[in-house]
């Protein structure tokens, strides 16, 4: 495959509308959000047989930046996916995968949608990038940032964790901290994009940012063998990773690469939970005003018009949307730890979490193969420590420790 970009245009995803490549952050007939388009009939004659290289560059041909000089990189994507068969069974499902987005290079799945803002942000020549974060995003667009040789100001939440803030504090000279939450920063902030003092990395309205994380949708159908699972667990917030995913088997589907959609399903921490709401009572989203969740990246009371396009897509494709309690988070990153190895954050940690409550209610079906994106690692979160308490051993104390708690004599 050519390792150019087949990008033709930008659409309207609510009036049509057909817009030239540019940076354009909605439509000028309606103000509607905008998708960018590829050329489908490119896309299928070469196929995924002509694909070069590795990680999310390997997928250039469906980003949208034209310049291969201008693609930054940290070395994101190629993240495993993982077969759990062990939780598998201690959740009654046929077959359970996590697509662990741990593995990238600032721990996250914001990486791949940092990679592609940062990207165009070079391509239509700004000089400085700016984003409003619960921790994740500020500490992956400050990294590449400081990677592409352009200034980030990054307004991180008050309450983010203590290691992605030390992170941000690393990579970019200008981190301001704001008081509340996401919510009472960002409508401020969106103004301030009109005059472009800055280019938008927010999770809101760029198509360019977001369209980095479609790369989950490529790599869970190649490593599936493009043949994906029939159930694709992912968590919403303001709603990018859902509806870039969404969007990526969409666009596989129509380009003849994999024989089906899966079913998608969105997740939500429950003191975050517009979306779920919305999706359940039939009706349009009412903003939340909300508090503290332990899944601090999902910690969006008014997901705006990135969220109506994922509960359209929901809606659209048959999907499913569930929540989580902040206990019912903690519990599944335990269990999650203790049965397969993988420890991850809260919010990366929340789709699973929904998953076992849907499961629980019988919305899901267990027969089917299930994949659920878990978005990041437990490294950049805080917990209570251990007791550090030491205990000094002689030989015959030493070993009935051992005894006693691996039952052996």
């Amino acid at each position: 495959m050519n390792t150019e970009s087949l990008a033709r245009h930008l659409a309207c995803i609510d009036c049509g509308a057909v817009h030239a490549l540019g940076y354009r952050l909605q439509c000028d007939k309606c103000r509607g959000l905008l998708e960018l388009v590829y050329d489908l009939d490119r896309l299928r004659r070469d196929g995924p047989g002509g694909l070069r290289g590795a990680g999310l560059w390997r997928y250039a041909a469906v980003l949208p930046i034209a310049d291969p000089a201008q693609r930054v990189t940290l070395g994101e994507g190629a993240t495993p996916l993982l077969d759990c068969p062990r939780l598998a069974r201690q959740l009654g499902v046929r077959r359970l995968t996590l697509k662990y987005e741990g593995p990238n290079p600032t721990g996250t799945v914001k990486d791949r949608s940092s990679a592609t803002a940062v990207s165009a942000a070079l391509q239509f020549g700004f000089a400085a990038t700016s984003v409003v974060s619960s921790g994740n995003a500020g500490s992956s667009i400050a990294a590449y940032s400081a990677r592409a040789g352009l200034r980030s100001l990054i307004f991180a939440y008050e309450r983010t964790s203590a290691p992605k803030l030390l992170h941000m504090a690393a990579t970019t000279p200008d981190l301001v901290i704001y008081r509340g939450v996401y919510d009472d920063l960002i409508t401020l902030w969106d103004r301030l994009v009109e005059d472009r003092l800055f280019f938008d990395c927010g999770a809101s309205r760029n198509a360019y940012k977001h369209e980095g994380k479609k790369t989950l949708a490529y790599e869970i159908a190649e490593q599936t063998g493009w043949a994906p699972p029939d159930v694709v667990v992912a968590p919403l917030a303001v709603g990018e990773t859902f509806v870039a995913a969404a969007r990526g088997f969409k666009e596989m589907h129509a380009a003849g690469w994999i024989p089906r959609v899966p079913r998608m399903v969105a997740a939500q921490a429950a003191r975050a939970n517009a979306v779920v709401r919305a999706f359940r009572a039939g009706g349009d989203i009412t903003p939340l005003k909300i508090g503290y969740t332990v899944a601090e990246g999902l910690a969006a009371g008014d997901p705006g018009r990135k969220g109506a396009w994922a509960l359209r897509l929901l809606r659209e494709t048959g999907g499913v949307a569930g929540e989580a309690e902040d206990e019912e988070i903690l519990a599944a990153q335990r269990t999650l730890a203790r049965t397969e190895g993988i420890w991850a954050g809260p919010t990366g940690v929340a789709a699973l979490a929904v998953l076992m409550r849907l499961l629980a209610e019988r919305a899901l079906d267990p027969a089917q193969d299930i994949c659920v994106v878990v978005t990041e690692t437990g490294l950049k979160t805080e917990a209570p420590p251990p007791e550090r308490a030491g205990v000094a051993f002689d030989e015959a104390s030493l070993r009935r420790l051992v005894v006693e708690r691996l039952g052996r004599r």
